[in-house]
Order: C-alpha cells, then sequence, then structure tokens
C-alpha cells in the first residue's frame, strides 16, 4: 500500500518554500510515494506545485497582526512572530490548530514535512503522524533552547511563558500533550537547516549544524568582468528609487533587474541613463561580467553569487536579510547598506565601488567559493533518506 507524505507550507512570500519542498517531493515521488501540497499562496504557490504534477490544498492562514512592542513594531525573537500569529490567544490559536489537525487526518498523511509552519507543527504534536521540518537559519529557529533567542537586544512584544500556556491549553482540548518550551515546535521527529551554515546566524547554538542547501551550488566563475555590476532588485522596496539613484550618480556601467516593475518604471530609469532588462536574467552569466553584483540578501540568492566568487552589496529590506548582510560581511566578500533605508545616495556609490575595486573583498570571496566548491552537497538525499526511513517505520 502506498504511503502518503503531505508536504505544508504557511508562512513566508515568495516561491522558495514551496520550491524546498517541491525538491523533496520529487525524490520521494520516484519511490512510489504518495505526494501532495498545503501551501499559503494557492494562487501562485498552488499553480506553480500543479505544474509539477502535484495535488494542492489552501493552507488555513492565519492573519497576522501588528507587532506593538516596547521597544520596536518588529519582532525581537521568533517569539514575536509566533505572537503576532495567533499563539498569545486561545480563541486565535485554537481553530487554526484544529483545521490543521482536521486537515492531516482527512488526508491520511503518513508523513508530513513542513517549511515554516509553526500551526501546523503543534497540530502534530504528539500524535502518530511523523514530522520533519526543514527551514534556513531564519525559520528553523535552534531547538534545543528554553525560548528562543533575541534577533537583537530589545524588550519582546510577547511573553513566551503566556504562550507556552495558551499552547498548553489549546492542545488540552485536543486530547494532545503540549510542548514544555516554544522552540520544540520546530523539531518535529526529524529537523534540518537547509542553507549555508556560513549564513545560519544560529550556527553556534545547534546541536546539527545546517546541513546545506538542497541543489548542488554552481562552480566558481572564471569570467573577466567587463561590467561593474549587476542589480537583482525589488521595484516594491520602499527605498527602490534612493537606490536607483545612487547607482545613476556612481557613474558604474552595469544593467538592473527590477522584478515587479512596471514598464513605465523601467523606461523612467532607462531615461536616466540605467540598463534596465525587461525579463529576468541568467545569473551565472551576469555573474561572470560583473565585479560585483547588487541585490537584497536572500538566502538563495546570497549561496549563489558566493559559489560564483563574486563580491555583493547588499541592500537589505528586512531583517532576515540583515542578518544575511551580517554573516557576508563577516566572511569578508560583501558591502552592505544599513537597513531600514537608513543610508544616502552617496552611500550606495561609495558600497559599490569598495565591492567592485578593494583587491581583499574581491579575493575573500573568491576564497570562499573555491572552499565551497570542495565541499560535498548531499543534503537532498540525507532528508530524502530520513523520510523514507520514517515512512517504512509508519507500516509496521
Amino acid at each position: 500500500m502506498s504511503r502518503r507524505a503531505v508536504f505544508v507550507w504557511e508562512l513566508g512570500d515568495g516561491l522558495g518554500h514551496a520550491n524546498r519542498l517541491l525538491r523533496i517531493a520529487d525524490r520521494l515521488r520516484q519511490d512510489g510515494v504518495d505526494c501532495l501540497f498545503v501551501v499559503r499562496n494557492l494562487e501562485v504557490g498552488g499553480a506553480f506545485v500543479r505544474k509539477h504534477g502535484y495535488p494542492v490544498l489552501q493552507a488555513p492562514v492565519a492573519g497576522i497582526e501588528p507587532i506593538r512592542g516596547p521597544d520596536t513594531n518588529q519582532p525581537v525573537s521568533a517569539g514575536d512572530i509566533l505572537g503576532s500569529l495567533g499563539f498569545a490567544s486561545q480563541e486565535r490559536l485554537g481553530p487554526f490548530v484544529d483545521a490543521w489537525g482536521t486537515l492531516f487526518e482527512c488526508l491520511q498523511a503518513d508523513l508530513v514535512v513542513s517549511d515554516y509552519a509553526p500551526m501546523a507543527n503543534l497540530a502534530l504534536y504528539g500524535g502518530p503522524t511523523k514530522l520533519v521540518v526543514i527551514g534556513d537559519g531564519f525559520t528553523l529557529p535552534p531547538v534545543e533552547d528554553a525560548e528562543f533567542r533575541p534577533f537583537r537586544e530589545a524588550r519582546p512584544a510577547y511573553d513566551e511563558r503566556h504562550m507556552r500556556g495558551v499552547v498548553a491549553a489549546v492542545q488540552a482540548a485536543r486530547g494532545r500533550p503540549a510542548p514544555d518550551r516554544l522552540p520544540a515546535l520546530f523539531a518535529g521527529d526529524r529537523h534540518f537547516v537547509i542553507t549555508l551554515p556560513e549564513l545560519d546566524q544560529w550556527a553556534a547554538f545547534r546541536s546539527e549544524p545546517a546541513i546545506g542547501p538542497l541543489d548542488a551550488l554552481s562552480a566558481p566563475v572564471d569570467d573577466l568582468p567587463s561590467v561593474d555590476y549587476f542589480g537583482y532588485l525589488s521595484a516594491t522596496y520602499q527605498f527602490t528609487d534612493r537606490l536607483l539613484t545612487g547607482l545613476v550618480k556612481s557613474g558604474r556601467t552595469g544593467s538592473i533587474f527590477l522584478r515587479d516593475s512596471t514598464a513605465k518604471m523601467r523606461s523612467h530609469w532607462r531615461a536616466q541613463g540605467l540598463t534596465i532588462h525587461d525579463s529576468p536574467r541568467d545569473m551565472r552569466e551576469e555573474a561572470g561580467r560583473s565585479r560585483a553584483i547588487v541585490h537584497h540578501g536572500g538566502v538563495g540568492t546570497c549561496e549563489q553569487i558566493l559559489a560564483f566568487g563574486r563580491p555583493q552589496v547588499l541592500v537589505p529590506r528586512h531583517f532576515e536579510q540583515t542578518s544575511n548582510a551580517r554573516r557576508l560581511m563577516e566572511q569578508g566578500g560583501a558591502v552592505a547598506l544599513r537597513g531600514g533605508g537608513n543610508f544616502e545616495v552617496e552611500h550606495v556609490a561609495a558600497a559599490l565601488r569598495a565591492a567592485a575595486e578593494r583587491p581583499s573583498i574581491a579575493a575573500a570571496a573568491r576564497t570562499m567559493a573555491e572552499t565551497l566548491a570542495t565541499r560535498p552537497n548531499n543534503a537532498l538525499e540525507t532528508i530524502s533518506v530520513v523520510c523514507r526511513t520514517l515512512l517504512e517505520g509508519r507500516r509496521t
């Protein structure tokens, strides 16, 4: 009898979470496992998954409340993210956990693989269905801690002790045990941080280190650069105008793919002297001809450019990208602008000049790429073997 694996994406934007789950599903499907997806964004993510031939259902998605902490309106820890999601209120949390539990029962899941899905994880806690949790250094915090580690020095908006009580009450109503600490929600039967250890902000606090990305990284580029930069940027970033003005005034040569931009927006910046592409570009090709890559610091892009061995100019939009920028600067192969738009036009030119001209930055970027090129890539196979083992255990 065929075993069923359900792949769950509950939080987070873009298609990165769905794409990571797809890589594992594709491997298990080869072994005859029945795979099904439950996704946060059915219109975009669901269509993407369906193209790969998998059934897709809409995830129970909770509204996220604004964070109103004593020091900041940004999350101080993963606990603030859970609190804003509904973990601080039994009335908010209970119906969603019940919905997830009912969904898993109806689907007769033997195994769940989750990516950034704390409510789904809670619904499975203490039950018979096996759970494998995947994530990057931000979405999968250290599971061994008594409480979530803070991202920065500030007072959190939500009290973890109170949220543990809420979780206990929700689980008691379901006749299920509750974890004695919130980080345990991300442990599952097994869990895997699927990013480079160099990008894991919690690397020093994990008992099991990050195992690396699911896909093998590219080899370093060996082309002689002919332009100063390639920009992979978002048109919806609040400070895009300031950033692009900085690139104009830098006098540097290069081009940009401005995702989510309109034809009118692209025409405007072309009139200012920038080269703006209408469609996505081959990143390896662009890295080959460019002295530096300008981007926002998403983990996938960071890993890709690290492997190419080119300096990076990072313009982080939120905390996760700020953390990636900090880690990359520690490695020596990147320059970062301050987050929150706390930079001026001239800072863009200065950062690009350093990345494109400073030999020490280029050398550090190249050294890291050569190191990564010698590192084995077995993350996908490792996770797939664990999933198959857990599924086999369910047969008995």
